[in-house]
């Protein structure tokens, strides 16, 4: 009995830091994701900035 015991702890252990990894990796995809996001938003509002003052110039 002792054994199963130990067995069902281990396995919970070994559960817990599965999902601690888990976890980290799901968040450093997250930042990433974010990062590349917060990239193409400032790209967009050069690309913007440049069109309305190329239109500005051309009046």
């Amino acid at each position: 009995m002792l054994n199963i015991k130990k067995a069902k702890v281990s396995l919970f252990i070994l559960l817990v830091l599965c999902f601690l990894v888990a976890g980290f990796f799901v968040g450093e995809t997250y930042r990433e994701q974010a990062d590349h996001a917060k990239e193409k938003a400032k790209e967009a509002a050069t690309i913007k900035a440049r069109l309305e003052r190329w239109i500005d110039n051309s009046e």
